[in-house]
């Protein structure tokens, strides 16, 4: 219901003081586990890798993506509740995790099914017209659909942190910008030096 009512979903359950901590996870967790592992399965069945190995590196690939989305949320929202407190925020930050989970995590699932999905034409494209310039378009759409998704993800946030805090749109605006770009930083740095020291290694070796 978010993605197709934002505000007054958003509007009905910040005024439920009950919502923490635990709903945010099972909003994270459960879509998107059941989401994924049929999707994946279907994958596999297709390209015709449905074989004991492959289904594990699938189920390892789902545990290490739920895994990253819980670490990379906590600390989203840990800095985004900083900033929240410095512009007069008085929620507290199970509150702010629970709105964040009701704001990414449809988005979260709609970008894995966009993903697969593509795949899965991709294959049948591959079978009917085997053009290499048809199947890359097909990715280059998905590829742009799934990057509408995000950014309308990111409206979301926005109305959910408003409805939350009532800051109107500049400060709630802030209060996900700030830490999207600490966190974005942070990475390009980090992969960005493993980047480097794998060129380093290949220089060295040459």
């Amino acid at each position: 219901m978010m993605m197709l009512a934002p505000f007054k979903t958003a509007k009905e359950h910040a005024k439920r003081k009950e919502l923490g901590f635990r709903d945010g996870l099972e909003n994270f967790g459960t879509p998107i586990i059941m989401t994924y592992v049929p999707l994946v399965l279907l994958t596999l069945l297709l390209y015709g890798q449905l074989e004991f190995v492959s289904v594990l590196a699938a189920l390892f690939g789902l545990a290490l993506a739920v895994l990253l989305i819980f670490i990379s949320s906590f600390a989203f929202t840990a800095l985004a509740f900083g900033v929240a407190k410095l512009l007069g925020g008085k929620e507290k930050i199970g509150r702010l995790y629970y709105m964040v989970s009701l704001a990414s995590a449809p988005t979260f699932v709609f970008t894995i099914v966009i993903n697969i999905a593509t795949l899965i034409l991709r294959k049948f494209l591959e079978d009917i017209y085997p053009s290499v310039a048809a199947a890359g378009a097909l990715q280059i759409i998905g590829n742009l659909v799934a990057i509408g998704v995000t950014f309308y993800g990111l409206y979301l946030l926005t109305v959910a942190i408003n409805a939350l805090y009532k800051f109107g749109s500049a400060k709630s605006l802030a209060v996900w910008l700030a830490p999207a770009a600490l966190l974005l930083s942070i990475g390009a740095l980090f992969f960005g030096e493993i980047f480097m020291q794998a060129v380093r290694s290949l220089i060295r070796i040459l």
